[in-house]
């Protein structure tokens, strides 16, 4: 099919590879912090295009604003394209995108092609079923609600070939393309290895009667080779296919592996993996589970992996997409290990551990479009502790944070990268709230990255700090030490502290770039700030809402240590109306 040529100033620059970031930010620019992915992440807004440029901006219910790096494009009609010059070469792509819903909120879907040297190399199967909630929390799929938001999604395709390093590849829409708009956020390519062999001993789920092709459901044939598994001590084989699977299947003591989430895939209205109680040496690995979950019903259990899964489990090399969760697991339970892992487009939270949850270990995950956080600790009713967030990704939450321990003690987030969070929450958050075990011992914050995040609450009617603490239920009485941490480009404050006393914070190393205010006090307690570095902040000194904080500044630039009691809190509407416009 025949395109136009790349507008004259991008055109210049076709033969250079297009800046690869993560979460809109350069790759060198992470300094080793956040997840290692297989993929190689290009941004809409800078590949070349015909289309037509959103954003930047942060206005809730504005398609920017859930977009990553707050910008997108928008292809409006057939010859419109979003190109990009690869950098690596790669068999496979995942498009993050949006299209319009129905009237009805019943869902639109079409197709979007991918092309190079003038070749359709196949067809991205795009939908609005998984993305446009409407009204107040939980939500609706009910266009009359109003407040739509939740827009985007994700489609996969793999390649019948691979693309060399410095191919010209277009997202465009061409004449079988017939949804009223697309809207391109950003493309993940990626060169996606040959399947895994099958493990010696394995026990073929086809050989109990699943059926690798989809057409037959397959929860029972599963549930058979589980079973045998866990007798005979020998793991269970995925092999390549897609497999429909339409309920949740029950695992201990067992090992399920896969070809690789791209051939290994469970694919159902309802699809699960779920410990049973006190489940204890599962070991997941390299296979996709792909739900149904179009909705959000809070009194449903629809996560990809729940239950109840410890005594040395491990879930490893997972790509879980349109759950209500990816990772809910219910404690008491102890020494899981999540790691290497793809979370994508949930109504709920990407990862949650709740209750009494102890020493377990997050690693390499990388999460995108949840629902609620990203990855939750919750210390509901009982502490977890000895827990490790570490080497982690959270874009764009849909609603909350991107990374959010509620309670607990001995609590480690270490070199995570959180990006543009949307409303009602920051990038990482301490809370005593929810009915959790309050903060005790040692909670450290090392080397964490906070772009673009926090946001300004509608409820509140006052902005959420980047990083922030929240003393609802209790005060907050703990050894929290936050050090070398980079909060950039803040959509309000970058710090906040609000509720009942916060005790004995420590923050060392921190740098600030971009924010309206560097720190904002809405509470009683005491804190350190030391070495503190901040630039572009458009509020002069820190915003003091009361008289009860203790706050004590060592080697602060004297811009930054004068209080100022304006509105307490509350910024005027201009500076609000413009942090939200960038």
């Amino acid at each position: 099919m025949p395109f136009p040529a790349c507008l004259a100033a991008a055109a210049l620059a076709a033969s250079t590879p297009t800046a690869a970031t993560i979460a809109a930010v350069p790759i060198e620019q992470l300094h080793g912090r956040g997840a290692v992915v297989p993929f190689t992440e290009y941004e809409a807004e800078n590949g070349c295009s015909n289309g037509i440029l959103l954003g930047p901006s942060r206005a809730l219910y504005s398609i920017a604003a859930e977009a990553s790096g707050r910008r997108a494009v928008r292809l409006d009609r057939p010859g419109q394209f979003v190109e990009f010059t690869l950098r690596r070469s790669a068999n496979a792509v995942t498009v993050r995108y949006a299209v319009p819903d129905s009237v009805h909120g019943s869902g639109l879907s079409g197709t979007l092609g991918l092309y190079a040297a003038g070749e359709r190399l196949g067809s991205l199967g795009v939908t609005s079923r998984y993305g446009w909630y409407y009204g107040a929390y939980p939500f609706t799929n009910h266009p009359s609600d109003g407040r739509g938001h939740h827009m985007f999604d994700e489609a996969r395709l793999r390649f019948a070939k691979v693309l060399p390093a410095g191919t010209r590849v277009r997202i465009a829409v061409g004449p079988e393309d017939s949804l009223p708009w697309y809207v391109v956020d950003l493309a993940d390519f990626e060169l996606v290895p040959p399947p895994l062999a099958r493990p010696a001993a394995s026990l073929d789920v086809v050989s109990f009667g699943a059926d690798p092709s989809g057409q037959r459901e397959s929860s029972s044939a599963f549930a058979k080779a589980i079973a045998a598994a866990r007798i005979r001590h020998r793991p269970v084989w995925i092999g390549p296919g897609t497999y429909h699977v339409d309920r949740h299947l029950m695992v201990d003591r067992v090992a399920i592996n896969g070809a690789g989430p791209w051939y290994s895939i469970l694919s159902g209205d309802g699809v699960g993996l779920y410990g049973s109680a006190h489940a204890s040496a599962v070991h997941l690995a390299h296979f996709a589970i792909i739900g149904d979950v179009r909705e959000r019903n809070d009194r449903t259990k629809l996560a990809a992996v729940g239950g109840t899964l410890g005594g040395g489990s491990t879930i490893d090399d997972l790509w879980l997409q349109h759950h209500k969760s990816g990772v809910w697991l219910d404690g008491p339970l102890d020494r899981v290990t999540i790691r290497n892992m793809r979370i994508l487009d949930n109504t709920a939270d990407g990862i949650n551990l709740r209750r009494g949850v102890r020493d377990a270990r997050i690693e390499n995950v990388f999460v995108r479009n949840s629902g609620d956080d990203g990855i939750a600790l919750w210390s509901h009713y009982a502490a977890d502790s000895g827990d490790v967030i570490a080497h982690s990704t959270v874009v764009a939450p849909m609603l909350a944070n991107g990374i959010a321990v509620y309670g607990g003690r001995d609590i480690r987030l270490t070199a995570n990268v959180v990006a543009d969070t949307l409303t009602q929450g920051g990038g990482i958050h301490l809370g005593n709230r929810f009915r959790a075990v309050p903060f005790s011992d040692a909670i450290s914050i090392n080397d964490n990255l906070l772009v673009r995040s926090g946001s300004f609450d509608p409820n509140w009617q006052f902005g959420v700090g980047a990083l922030w603490l929240y003393a609802l239920d209790a005060p907050i009485r703990a050894d929290i030490r936050v050090s070398r941490t980079e909060i950039v480009d803040s959509t309000i404050t970058a710090l906040q502290f609000i509720g009942k006393p916060i005790r004995s914070v420590r923050l060392a190393r921190t740098t600030v770039d971009g924010a309206a205010g560097w720190l904002q006090l809405q509470g009683g307690g005491d804190a350190l700030v030391s070495d503190l570095r901040a630039r572009n902040i458009e509020v002069p000194g820190y915003l003091r809402c009361t008289a009860r904080f203790r706050l004590r500044l060592q080697r602060v630039a004297a811009d930054l240590a004068a209080p100022s009691t304006r509105l307490c809190g509350r910024l005027d509407a201009a500076t609000v109306e413009r942090r939200l416009g960038q």
